[in-house]
């Protein structure tokens, strides 16, 4: 018997991502509120599984939920709720490296079995200029965006160096995605 696979998100990147390992999904987003707290790993993996639990609730199959943080010196920087909170933070990753970590947890339902990971990409960003910030502030680019910058937009041009996945960055780490799957048994 197969198993639906469910991408517990709306995103349109998670989305396109989840598209370069299968086409085989449908995208039920969880509604769940993203709070985070406590270490960086167990924020993201404590979100992700959330997620995967609230769809699991309405559906069957095999769930997948992500979460995305971005950790300056001991800082979480999730989406900023306004334009002055992501110029905090633009300000803050400026000339400084961060680190992207996204949770990621499959969940077969109904069976309850599940596989877990976190995901870490250091990024660098170059010193960044007022007037830079506030032109990628001006294209939107920050909202519904760990950090308050989307890598695979105008924001690449701040990306001094990437050690790790950059599909990470974007919010689905395909690599360690495509591994988990296997191990839950789903054939990619």
């Amino acid at each position: 018997m197969t198993r639906q696979l469910i991408l517990a998100s709306g995103s349109p990147r998670r989305i396109e991502l989840l598209a370069l390992v299968t086409s085989s999904f449908v995208s039920v987003p969880s509604r769940v509120e993203e709070t985070l707290s406590g270490a960086p790993e167990a924020a993201v993996l404590a979100v992700a599984r959330a997620k995967a639990d609230a769809v699991a609730g309405r559906r069957s199959g095999l769930i997948i939920a992500a979460d995305t943080v971005v950790e300056h010196e001991g800082e979480l920087l999730g989406k900023p709720p306004d334009r002055p909170a992501a110029t905090w933070m633009l300000e803050r990753l400026s000339d400084a490296e961060h680190r992207v970590l996204t949770g990621v947890v499959i969940l077969s339902s109904p069976d309850g079995a599940r596989c877990e990971a976190v995901e870490e990409t250091r990024v660098r960003f170059r010193e960044l200029e007022p007037w830079e910030i506030d032109r990628y502030l001006n294209s939107g680019g920050y909202r519904n965006a760990a950090g308050a910058y989307a890598i695979q937009d105008a924001s690449a041009s701040f990306v001094e160096r990437i050690e790790g996945d950059y599909y990470n960055v974007v919010g689905l780490p395909v690599c360690r995605l495509t591994l988990m799957l296997r191990r839950m048994g789903w054939c990619v």
